[in-house]
């Protein structure tokens, strides 16, 4: 009981607010899109013709789904027509629309309200888009990004005004305002009006006809909107001089910032018997030069670089909006050189940012492993199938997925994350394939990109061609680019000296995208399949098990209807990292008599592994090891 109380008060004296700076500003990010979705709920959508149910059903799954994905910082606002008026009254009909969710954050008490509405809705009146979309634009106000998602079965009822005349006015006023359409099991003679929408304001339209096509086509419409990557944690100041003034920092995930080509120095208590983990990601909107190069490395203190202990680096080969990269210590006798009073730095080598950029937001992921973590084991989440196997934004949100094929849409310009886990000893193959339209505005630059990364957050080899994308060079049709097999082995294992970044047991990333698009190309919506094959025998070994913090399980919203986080512990697991990414809120720094876990984890039954935290890599990077 007093090891517990001990633990508490230890974790409140050295949480991040009082290991690291506190309170510094956090990095400037684009602020998310503005969106309104505009839901038809006529006495139409009542037909039971959706795939078994009432469009009104699939409609209200769908919508149920966007509101749990959602990014917790996207503005998001709900608006309906023919919801309360049963009525012949036309005027009093097309008056029938209401905004029943303002233009808000995504926060745990907006979806909850947002839901509960989205459960009580019925659909009984009249179909007035036009004037909906009047009023959906003020709903979003007159400041930044805007977008509308209009989802109707047939054509307004209502007109004048036209609604596709409501869209030029709305164009006309210089307002930056796109709409996207969905046609739900719409007829032909009221597509032409839903497309005009669509075409007038530089938005895009789609079918659909049950609700798992509904669900994804919402889906990767407000994906297009939320794409950006948002860099995550909690905020630190890393001293710009030296370790000598810098900030304490114990496992969890940070934001700090690049700014005019400045390094970053941290310190970190690690004892000789402990591994530690550091991986950092630079997150830049408008991409990098080609040959920016990110480097982390750490040690004992000293005139020099600290990199004692690790170093790593990764070089950006081409137009990129992250660079990211990580590394351990290796463990081992001779391999752990002391640090004075424990305490060691960490070194962010920024040749990214140059005098007078803009500040460059960085995440910074702190991670150690010992005998108790060990003892702890990992807890890895429950893979998913279906529509909930839909990728996620970034390292954070990447979606657990197992062996098999998987499909879904993105819109050209998006770059979805999945993740698996995976044991020495099994191989990794990765094939992953797009549809191309045959009008598809093609460039010289343009091409199928696939990257795996491991779980230090460093990209692999995708394959013997080094090539980092497949070239459309003005293909169309289906497009494919195999990873692997790569088997998975330890560091510093001897039968496999040329690991090409597969010597790390545990979570593995995999993103797909459309690279180096032409603007023109930008938002076409595309098919994709990622194929999956896990084989080979898991061999029992001493694989790390790293703790990176543990108030991680909100960073990744759950699937629709699923419970928790969906996570399943498995107590006793030997492998890499269980990686659940996250901003460590309850963290403390190791005594000299006491491993890390043992007086923070262990008292509260916590496993040990923890998610790794990154961003979206908009064009594939290769990694380079350090000699």
């Amino acid at each position: 009981m007093l090891a517990a109380v001990s633990a508490l008060v230890l974790g409140a004296l050295l949480s991040p607010a009082a290991t690291a700076s506190a309170a510094p500003a956090a990095p400037e990010a684009p602020e998310p899109a503005r969106i309104d979705l505009v839901l038809d709920l006529s006495g139409s959508m009542n037909k039971n013709d959706a795939g078994g149910q009432t469009r009104l059903a699939a409609a209200k799954q769908a919508v149920t789904r966007i509101i749990d994905t959602a990014p917790e910082r996207a503005p998001l606002g709900l608006r309906v027509y023919g919801a309360t008026y049963p009525g012949e009254d036309k005027k009093q009909g097309c008056a029938d629309t209401q905004q029943v969710l303002p233009v808000t954050a995504m926060d745990r008490a907006a979806r909850a309200d947002a839901k509960k509405r989205v459960a009580g809705f019925k659909a009984v009146g009249f179909t007035p888009v036009g004037v909906s979309l009047r009023e959906a634009a003020k709903d979003l106000g007159t400041n930044g990004k805007r977008r509308i998602v209009l989802v109707s079965d047939g054509d307004d009822t209502c007109a004048p005004p036209p609604p596709c005349e409501v869209a030029r006015q709305l164009k006309a006023q210089g307002i930056d305002l796109a709409v996207d359409v969905v046609g739900f099991r719409t007829p032909s003679s009221a597509r032409a009006q839903l497309k005009c929408i669509a075409d007038v304001t530089n938005g895009s339209y789609a079918d659909a006809d049950d609700a798992d096509s509904l669900t994804d086509t919402l889906g990767t419409l407000f994906r297009k909107a939320w794409r950006t990557y948002h860099a995550t944690g909690k905020p630190v100041e890393g001293s710009l001089t030296g370790c000598q003034d810098a900030p304490l920092v114990t496992p969890g995930q940070y934001l700090d910032r690049f700014t005019g080509g400045r390094d970053l120095y941290y310190k970190v208590k690690k004892r000789p018997d402990q591994r530690l983990q550091v991986s950092a990601t630079a997150v830049a909107e408008q991409g990098y030069e080609r040959g920016s190069i990110i480097v982390v490395a750490a040690g004992p203190p000293g005139d020099g670089e600290p990199r004692d202990w690790l170093r790593e680096f990764d070089q950006s080969m081409g137009w990129a909006n992250i660079i990211s990269t990580g590394g351990r210590s290796k463990p081992g006798a001779g391999n752990e050189k002391p640090a004075p009073d424990d305490i060691g730095c960490i070194l962010v080598e920024n040749q990214v940012t140059r005098s007078g950029d803009k500040p460059m937001p960085v995440e910074l992921l702190v991670g150690i492993a010992d005998k108790t973590t060990q003892g702890a084991g990992v807890r890895t989440p429950e893979p998913r199938t279906g529509a909930h196997a839909e990728g996620g934004f970034s390292f954070n949100s990447a979606t657990p997925i197992g062996p098999g094929t998987h499909r879904q849409s993105i819109a050209v310009g998006e770059a979805p994350f999945w993740r698996v886990e995976l044991k020495a000893g099994q191989k990794l193959t990765v094939k992953a394939g797009v549809d191309i339209p045959d009008d598809f505005p093609n460039s010289t630059t343009t091409g199928w990109g696939v990257t795996v990364y491991n779980a230090q957050r460093e990209s692999t080899l995708c394959n013997e061609d080094n090539d980092v994308t497949e070239l459309f060079a003005g293909r169309t049709g289906h497009i494919e680019r195999v990873c692997g097999p790569w088997e998975i082995t330890e560091q510093g294992d001897a039968t496999s000296p040329d690991s090409n970044g597969y010597d790390v047991p545990g979570t593995y990333y995999i993103q797909a995208q459309v690279a180096e698009p032409d603007d023109k190309a930008k938002g076409i919506v595309v098919p994709i399949s990622l194929t999956v094959d896990i084989s080979g025998t898991p061999r029992s070994g001493k694989s790390p098990v790293f703790f990176f913090g543990d108030d991680v399980a909100a960073q990744s919203p759950s699937p629709s209807g699923a419970n928790g986080n969906g996570e399943q512990g498995r107590s006793g697991e030997q492998g890499g990292s269980s990686e659940q990414g996250g901003t460590g809120s309850t963290t403390v720094a190791a005594k000299d008599d006491d491993s890390l876990v043992g007086r923070l984890a262990l008292p509260f039954g916590i496993g040990a592994g923890v998610l790794l935290l990154g961003g979206i890599a908009f064009y594939a990077l290769r990694r380079r090891r350090a000699a």
